[in-house]
């Protein structure tokens, strides 16, 4: 808007800059990905120091690499990591499938008359049989109880036999909640496809399919679902080999009393069993264990299990009586995370010192060692000091345990006492490549990380497998859009030739990608910890957190550090390595073999430091195939990414461009003094063309405006060659004074 000037002044306008300052985007931010002995599961948790690791996620244990990893990466320059914790998954879609189980523990205090109770010992949903009985004794009355009933969906073929089916036809099923699975018949798996067996399309069909079975009873044709239950379903959805098959193509439902007997719930059973016996009333006990009791109270009440009862309840066959004013569970106690850990932790109560007689101390003790202290807490629940507000607090509660006031009446306080946590599971049985490389809706394994935004560099410390190396790659290049590189480490115990075999055959991994660098061997550290990882000097480690470490001291050295390689003497020192998995890796021969195949080497040598001995990405092919080339790009990218946001939505002029074209300029112009290209001068160094050649009218009435640019960058010196040759100069001189 234009100002009238009424009278003789200065005046003062802001101009929007005819150059935008581009901010430089984060470049060692790191995630890790593992094992731990306890945090929070499949959610990421920033941590600028290994005691923050520790606070958070526990200690060392041999079944972990990741605490191993991050304290080399903090050891060696690192500052910002992400750790995200994983275990076994029943379902990796489905987060609370998670098998680790807290432990679990009760203050009790004087309470009323109590009922018989029967606490189970597994865990729900419980894995049942067809005509599991359920019988329960109350009061000494003769035993009642559930049957629990469920059948597999099953479809039968009505086609006319032997099948007249022709190669290359389909069938497409789906079983229970899964997806549409295809089978596809070939000529070559028949005597005679036109011609074929019931019993050959059975073994066609399960060879191919999942969640279900195909077989032949009397002659016809089945496919029957591995569950059973009113859940269970198979569902002919199409395909032309039905024609000559003929199942029928609507879905099928299994029958029985529970949606899935071999995932029977706690709610399920206690409603079948109040309904066949409302004397009894029960629900989830802690951990998720089944949990009966009779309604009835006092020593008068009794509950028992009977002998014919299924094993699968976890119900033992004792007598089980009330009281009539027992010590009842005031303050319920858990494992703050899920785990083994707390196995060893018991929970003590004191009165207190001094203070208010109504308010009681709570001390925690691991391993017979005294953690941490609440003192004067109370059962008031409108008090400041509850004991939930207390021990539960985000940030100054514990870290081992997590209370829950049970609400008894009158809220009496605990007298002093010991409970000890039991019942606790790490979940790592059945632990497989899924549960890391997780799913993106679940937001477990990998894609716990995609709410870092900055993440940069990625380690999936020790889990050295094909599936879960290709994933990392995926994640890097694809789900990322190649904004993070990956550390790769190599299998454990690996020989110079075993790690060829597996970059090159069994992990498909050379020339793949240049968003991911692999290093040989592992390495060997200082033993943190003896009490946990046993009494040796040394254990072995994976290099991906001290390289990861090593990529941040390089990046936070100077301005324009990620252009550094990190790799040499100088700049590839491992702070911390005090030897090699293997001593191979001390040949040169031994080297000379996995450098041609992209993997770099750790080493060391008279009077040298151990340090990075290669600086090679994956992929020699692509644009970027070094370590700190590709690094540098990935900086340069997000970057202006970030800095050109100011550009979207305003009007595709001349004057917006030759903006665009000015920014960019202008950040390079920075770069290139910071040593990011061959030259410093900026023709030979970089360009930036948003010409009219590329931003045609068809590219601007698309929408889109379209900058190129060409960055001329470094090249690290791998192979020096010196000459060397008789020094003939004298001789040559003399000749020519003849």
């Amino acid at each position: 808007m234009t100002q009238q000037l009424l009278s003789s002044k200065v005046v003062v306008r802001e101009e929007e800059p005819r150059v935008r300052g581009i901010p430089s985007a984060p470049t060692s931010v790191a995630g890790m990905l593992g094992v731990t002995e306890r945090g929070p599961i499949a959610q990421a948790v920033l941590c600028t120091s290994i005691e923050e690791v520790q606070r958070s996620f526990g200690g060392f244990t041999p079944e972990s690499d990741l605490l191993l990893a991050a304290l080399g990466f903090f050891e060696n320059g690192g500052s910002h990591l992400w750790v995200v914790r994983t275990v076994h998954f029943g379902n990796v879609s489905d987060p609370a499938s998670a098998t680790a189980v807290r432990a679990t523990g009760a203050l009790l205090a004087p309470g009323a008359p109590t009922p018989a109770t029967i606490t189970g010992t597994l865990a729900g949903p419980l894995r049942l049989k067809d005509g599991d009985l359920l019988l329960l004794s109350v009061g000494g009355a003769p035993a009642q109880g559930a049957t629990f009933h469920g059948l597999p969906a099953m479809v039968q073929a009505s086609g006319a036999t032997p099948f007249a089916l022709a190669d290359g036809q389909v069938l497409t099923l789906l079983f229970d909640d899964g997806t549409e699975q295809t089978v596809a018949f070939a000529a070559a798996d028949f005597a005679d496809i036109a011609a074929a067996t019931p019993e050959e399309v059975a073994a066609v069909i399960n060879a191919q399919v999942s969640g279900a079975k195909a077989l032949v009873d009397t002659g016809v044709l089945e496919v029957a679902s591995d569950s059973a239950g009113t859940a269970s379903l198979v569902h002919v959805t199409g395909g032309d080999a039905n024609a000559a098959l003929d199942f029928p193509t609507g879905p099928v439902t299994g029958m029985g009393n529970v949606a899935d007997l071999d995932a029977v719930t706690v709610v399920e059973i206690m409603t079948l069993l109040e309904a066949a016996l409302p004397a009894v009333t029960g629900g989830e006990g802690a951990g998720g264990v089944l949990q009966v009791q009779t309604i009835d109270v006092g020593q008068t009440a009794t509950l028992q299990v009977d002998p014919t009862t299924a094993a699968a309840f976890g119900l033992d066959n004792d007598l089980h009586t009330g009281s009539d004013a027992g010590a009842t569970p005031a303050v319920l106690l858990e494992g703050k995370d899920p785990g083994g850990y707390a196995n060893q932790v018991e929970v003590e109560v004191r009165p207190p010192v001094a203070g208010d007689p109504g308010t009681f101390d709570v001390l925690v003790i691991e391993d017979g060692s005294y953690r941490e202290s609440f003192p004067g807490v109370s059962m008031d629940p409108g008090s400041k000091r509850h004991v939930e507000k207390v021990v539960n607090h985000a940030t100054s509660g514990s870290v081992l345990v997590r209370v829950t006031d049970q609400g008894l009446p009158g809220h009496p306080v605990p007298p002093a006492q010991t409970a000890q946590l039991t019942g606790g599971d790490n979940g790592l049985t059945g632990l497989d490549d899924q549960d890391f490389i997780g799913a993106e809706a679940a937001k477990t394994g990998l894609r716990a990380l995609d709410r870092v935004l900055d993440l940069a560099v990625l380690t999936v410390p020790g889990r050295a497998t094909p599936a879960v190396q290709q994933a990392i790659v995926y994640y890097c290049e694809v789900v990322r859009s190649g904004m993070v590189f990956a550390v790769l480490d190599p299998p454990a115990a690996a020989s110079a030739a075993q790690m060829v075999q597996h970059v090159e055959v069994d992990a498909g991994l050379l020339e793949l990608t240049e968003h991911a660098a692999i290093y040989w061997p592992r390495v060997q550290i200082l033993n943190p910890d003896k009490p946990s990882l046993g009494a040796v000097d040394r254990v072995v480690a994976p290099p991906s957190g001290i390289v990861a470490g090593v990529y941040a001291r390089n990046d936070g050295a100077r301005p324009g550090g990620i252009y550094d390689t990190p790799a040499g003497v100088d700049n590839g020192r491992m702070y911390g390595v005090v030897g090699f998995e293997t001593d191979e890796v001390l040949e040169e021969a031994k080297r000379d073999l996995l450098y041609p195949k992209r993997i770099n080497p750790l080493t060391t040598g008279p009077g040298m430091p151990r340090f990075i001995d290669g600086s090679r990405t994956l992929k020699a092919s692509g644009n970027f195939p070094y370590v700190a080339e590709r690094r540098g790009v990935i900086f340069i990218e997000r970057s202006l990414k970030q800095g050109l946001q100011f550009a979207r939505h305003k009007n595709n002029t001349e004057g917006l461009r030759a903006q665009v074209r000015r920014t960019i300029t202008a950040f390079l112009n920075t770069q290139m003094q910071n040593g990011a290209f061959r030259s410093r001068v900026q023709a030979k160094a970089f360009f930036v063309d948003v010409s009219d050649a590329l931003n045609t009218a068809a590219v601007i009435f698309a929408g889109k405006l379209i900058v190129r640019v060409g960055l001329a960058t470094n090249k690290p010196a791998e192979f020096i060659e010196i000459l060397l040759s008789q020094d003939t100069r004298a001789l040559e001189a003399a000749l020519a004074g003849v």
